[in-house]
């Protein structure tokens, strides 16, 4: 394999994976291009500032298991222009790293419309506004799964999403299509999207007002991400939306916050305050987070969380981990999830799921 001197993107998968070194391979929304970032080491780094380059990797929320990373970009390049394949040590010098075990378990329709309801009751009361319930569809891996390939596929199906694939050792292969952003900036301004609301693409669909469960969805989103930016800035933004969407197999509700002039240093300060988002959690927001964490058969890991390249070309390109999957020794593990409010229907919220998850497991 050394003597490869233009390495494909399935090749150069391998040398990685084999050597156990962290890296990305992404495509930003609109873009043909796909992007490799990739250390020379196996060592996960896991402290950084609003100045530290390449591509952040974090999740839902942070415990014993599951920890942000930040890959260092030792190579950052292009699929056209990948290295030869000897470009980490034939001695890395570092112990092996062990694989984070989690035990995932499958909700069936029964598990998943119960939960729903468990929270209506609590969102009655009045504990919450809103929780956002979620899941994990077991699919069996095909014999001749590539994840390459997969990685390929929902690039080409879905172009307009941030599609990603990385790895790390500890926990292992994800690959995702994510339809949300949660920050970019680019040195002039920051900017965000509050997205809430979701049904199936369709012409009638297209056409047809949102239902006041969607929109309060929307609003409640919206409302949290003004309040996470008076925490730094003052200004007003410039607010698009809410408009109708297109996101594959699906419509979403969205709204677009522009904001300019912020200090690029505070990237790192809005994203701890941005996320989790009630998009992805619920309000109150660390109540949620409590209730999600104690109530969900599986835990979330980086399916929720936040991911995408930081200070590489003078930009910071974050989106939210959704429509993701974990690839498992001989299954796929899919992870999609419902907004829950008072108005909720579990029926409806079933299948808004299997959409989600239908965005992935359709590429199959």
């Amino acid at each position: 394999m050394l003597s490869i001197s233009k390495p494909s993107l399935s090749q150069f998968f391998h040398y990685c994976v084999e050597k156990q070194i962290p890296f990305a391979f992404y495509k930003l929304p609109n873009s043909k291009i796909v992007r490799v970032v990739s250390q020379t080491n196996s060592a996960l780094k896991k402290t950084y500032n609003s100045s530290a380059t390449g591509f952040l990797f974090a999740p839902f929320k942070k415990d014993i298991k599951t920890d942000k990373i930040l890959i260092a970009p030792d190579v950052y390049t292009t699929e056209k222009h990948l290295p030869k394949l000897n470009f980490a040590p034939v001695k890395l010098h570092l112990k092996p790293l062990k694989s984070i075990k989690v035990d995932i378990i499958e909700s069936n329709r029964g598990d998943y419309q119960e939960y729903i309801r468990a929270i209506q009751k609590r969102i009655k009361k009045g504990d919450f506004r809103k929780i956002v319930a979620a899941r994990v569809a077991l699919k069996k891996k095909p014999s001749s799964f590539s994840p390459v390939d997969f990685f390929k596929k929902l690039c080409k199906k879905y172009p307009s999403a941030f599609i990603s694939l990385v790895y790390t050792q500890p926990y292992g292969l994800w690959i995702g299509a994510s339809p949300e952003i949660l920050l970019e900036a680019n040195g002039k301004e920051f900017k965000t999207y509050s997205l809430a609301g979701t049904k199936a693409n369709s012409a009638v669909n297209a056409k047809a007002t949102w239902g006041e469960k969607e929109k309060q969805e929307q609003k409640i989103v919206s409302d949290y991400i003004f309040k996470a930016f008076q925490t730094i800035t003052t200004q007003a933004p410039k607010i698009k939306g809410p408009e109708t969407v297109v996101a594959g197999n699906l419509l979403h509700l969205r709204s677009t916050f522009t904001y300019k002039s912020v200090k690029p240093v505070d990237w790192l300060n809005l994203v701890e305050e941005l996320h989790p988002t009630p998009a992805v959690a619920g309000l109150p927001k660390q109540k949620a987070i409590s209730f999600i964490s104690k109530n969900e058969k599986s835990a979330r890991q980086f399916y929720s969380g936040y991911l995408g390249p930081v200070n590489l070309d003078g930009q910071i390109n974050l989106f939210v981990n959704l429509r993701c999957m974990q690839v498992l020794k001989n299954k796929l593990a899919i992870y999609a999830g419902c907004g829950i409010t008072a108005d909720s229907n579990p029926a409806d919220e079933w299948k808004e799921s299997k959409m989600k998850v239908d965005t992935l497991a359709s590429v199959l």
